[in-house]
This record gives C-alpha cells, structure tokens and sequence, in this order.
C-alpha cells in the first residue's frame, strides 16, 4: 500500500489541522493503537464503551506517522492530524477509495448462514486460475471489511469478501465500500432477526449488497431458498443455485465418501463430477454457488477441480477429529442459528461411525422473542433425525429440550450450565460415539471440545 496524505485528505472529505515533515506516503492504516505499523494512518474509532482518540498519543512510538481525528484539539503535534467529521464514516470512504485503484473482479457474500464456507470455497475454486485475496477470520463487519480492502496489492488478481450484518444499512455500508463485481446471497434464514423483525426484514437487509454491486454485474442467488426464490426482475444478471433442477446450476448424487462429498453437478454449459473435503449437503450448496462465479469468469474445467481440491474447512467449521479415546468429534462451535444446526445434525446423523450419535448443542443468540420457537425448532428437528443422544447446554437450551419432548423424545440430559455439564460429561460419553458440538459463537463451545478428549 501506498497512499499519499493529499489523497487521503480528500478521500475523507478531511482537513488537514498539523503537517509536520513526516513524509507523504501512507504505507499502512490500522484502527489498533496496539499494532506496530511502518509509515501508518492510525484511525481512533469511537464506540459507547471506547474512544481510540485517548490513544492517539501512543501510536507515533508503534511507527504511525498520521492519525485522523474528529477532535479540534492536536493530541501529537508529531503526527500528521487530519480532521474528519466521522471516524467511521471516514474508514469506509478511504477504504473505497483505495478499492477503485484495483482494476480487478471481486466477489461479495452475504447470507444469514454459510457465508464464510461459502466465501472459503469460493476463494479455493478461483486460485485455481488466480492469486486470490480474501476475507480473513471475521472482518466482515464494518471495521473489519475496510482492512481486507486495505490489504490488497499488487499480487491480488481477484478478491472474495464476506459481508456480515445484524441492522438494517449494514450491507449497503459495506457493498459500497467493496463495490462488487458478483454478488452472492447463500440464504435467507432467522439470524439476527431480533434487529430486523422478521425473515422478510432480513430479506430487505441482504439484498442491500445490490446497492454497491456493478450495473453489469453479476448476482448469484440460492434458488431453493423460499424467500430467494420469490425475488424476481431485478436489475443486474442474476443466476440461482440449488438441488433442485429448475435452477441454473443443481446437483444430484450428492453421498459421502469418508471425509469428503462427492456430487453431480449440472451447469448451463457443464457437467461435473466434485469431491469436496468436506460433509454436509450445504456444502455442495456452496460449491454450486463457487462454479458459478468461476463459469462466469470462463475458468475451464480442469482449473475448476483443482481450485475445489484445494479447499480445507476453516477451524470449528465442522472439523471431524477422531481422538485417542476412539470418540469421534464434530467441531462446529463457530457459530449457531436454527438452519445451521439443522445441516450439522444431518451431517451427524449421516456420518459413518460405530458408535453413538451424539449432539451436544448450545443457545443460539440474537433470536430475541422467536428464541423459543426456533430452539423448540431444533430439538423437534432432532427428534425427527433420531439422534442416540441429544445433550441441550445453556439458559435457551432448554427450549431445545422442550422441542424434543413435544416431537416425541424421551431420553434427554438438559444441561443449564456449560460447568453442569463438565461435571456429568465422563458419565455420559462412551468410547465410539460420534459427538456433535455446535452452539452460538459466545457460548465458547470449543472449551468443551477440549474436554471431551481428556474423557477415558
């Protein structure tokens, strides 16, 4: 990266309060007063519990040579101090503004569920051709999307990033800043539907991503989806994916194979065979969505498949771990909403095992007054799949008990503690099982990952 200051002044609709004789490039922007940066454009965000302006005076000793500032005071008369009238806002028009001096395809994904699996396999069938810049861990939001953007340079030949939300605006914000080329919705599903009232709001939200989306771009839609499949004469090219074969690119066949899924899939021009390491019928849903965006951008066949066998889950992403106790693990404590659970539960229930089949599941968040229903949802769910044992942990985990009891369940461990649970956990688990733990990422379900191998 490099950014001249005058640039950046007027990227920000900034004001230019302190030039010292620092330079003139910007080499790296960071909002972490923490980082050590070289030649770097600190940018102090401001939030109900924070003010990253009380560390301005810290980041010239970290290598920053400039700071934005929405204060009229200079904290370092040593920094280049550029006044703004919304740090935030600011990021945002910096972070678009270095997008555009990129003449290069990127690929933005949205979606209540699967998006960073989504975003993953993308990204993996498209380095099949090229070198492939992508969203890291969870900067999806609106602090983390402008760093990705940031981090694009010369070698980046194409870019995929995730666009995550919870409020109306969000996507708009973020789809605006990215300015894709090709849109990805993966589904319409009940998170965060506390903030968006209903499953139509957050319909409304994620179409938001065409806002930014090029006028001749291209939007990839999942066709099985019940809302996405009623959206009809938009503006931009749109193609839909899905089992079912009234859409544009489908699949069949889909079994599994060990650690991998092998499918059929059918594209308008196109007929593969896949194998993806990874289980879960959702995948092929991911890889339908992948081919797509890579038949957009004429990869052939053979740079297809070898993108696709380059794809490895991302950790606690359904990551299958067999341990020295002979217990099977399903690691997919990431993160949990009622759509996601279901396709980890069908995963379970499919894979090939000796023992038990186990789901250790945990409270998902933000489902604010649908929580009971969409827990109830999940334990009926389990019920119906037959799970050998389902073990609910948390405060809203008892609705999942609740739903499993009204479907019929009998034999249930309800847990309202994770601690309540670690106590009882050697007595329920036995050699062979097949275990399942899935739940909201801030139940820290992965601590009982650890655990579970210490059984004996």
């Amino acid at each position: 990266m490099r950014l001249k200051i005058q640039d950046i002044v007027a990227a920000v609709n900034g004001k230019l309060l302190v030039n010292p004789t620092q330079g003139e490039w910007i080499e790296t922007i960071t909002t972490d007063s923490r980082q050590m940066i070289q030649s770097g454009l600190f940018i102090p965000l401001k939030g109900e519990r924070f003010d990253g302006h009380n560390f301005i005076d810290e980041v010239y000793h970290k290598g920053a040579i400039a700071t934005l500032t929405m204060e009229e005071q200079i904290r370092d008369t040593r920094l280049i101090t550029i006044w703004v009238e919304d740090t935030q806002k600011a990021l945002l028009d910096l972070a678009r503004f270095y997008r555009k001096s990129f003449e290069i395809p990127v690929v933005g994904i949205t979606g209540s569920v699967g998006k960073t699996s989504t975003k993953e396999i993308i990204a993996a069938t498209l380095s099949g051709k090229w070198k492939v810049h992508k969203t890291e861990g969870n900067f999806n939001n609106e602090i983390g999307l402008p760093l990705t953007l940031f981090k694009l340079d010369e070698t980046s030949q194409v870019a995929v990033i995730e666009m995550g939300m919870n409020h109306f605006g969000e996507i708009h914000n973020l789809t605006t800043t990215a300015l894709p080329d090709v849109a990805v919705i993966t589904n319409v599903g009940t998170s965060h539907i506390e903030n968006l009232g209903s499953r139509e709001g957050i319909l409304k939200a994620k179409l938001e991503i065409l806002d930014g989306l090029k006028s001749n771009g291209l939007l990839v839609i999942n066709g099985d989806n019940d809302l996405l499949s009623t959206v009809k004469n938009l503006p931009v090219q749109t193609v839909t994916y899905g089992l079912n074969s009234k859409n544009d690119y489908w699949a069949d066949h889909i079994v599994s194979e060990g650690m991998y899924t092998c499918a059929d899939v059918m594209t308008p021009n196109h007929q593969y065979k896949i194998r993806i390491k990874a289980l879960g019928e959702h995948m092929v849903y991911n890889t339908l969505a992948a081919i797509a965006i890579a038949e957009h951008y004429h990869l052939n066949e053979t740079e297809i498949i070898q993108g696709l066998a380059s794809y490895e889950p991302t950790k606690m992403r359904m990551q299958i771990t067999e341990l020295e106790n002979n217990i099977t693990v399903m690691d997919d404590t990431y993160n949990a909403s009622p759509d996601s659970m279901k396709a980890a539960l069908k995963v379970l229930m499919n894979y090939q095992s000796n023992g038990r089949k186990v789901a250790i599941l945990g409270d998902m968040f933000e489902m604010g007054e649908f929580a009971p229903q969409l827990h109830q949802e999940v334990g009926r769910f389990a019920q119906e799949l037959q799970v050998d044992l389902l073990i609910p942990v948390g405060e809203l985990a008892k609705y999942i008990e609740q739903g499993y009891k009204m479907a019929g369940g009998k034999d249930i461990n309800y847990f309202p503690t994770k601690e309540a649970f670690l106590a009882k956990m050697p007595e329920l688990i036995r050699e062979e099982d097949c275990i399942l733990f899935k739940a909201s990422r801030g139940m820290h379900f992965e601590t009982l990952v650890e655990e579970v191998g210490k059984v004996k």
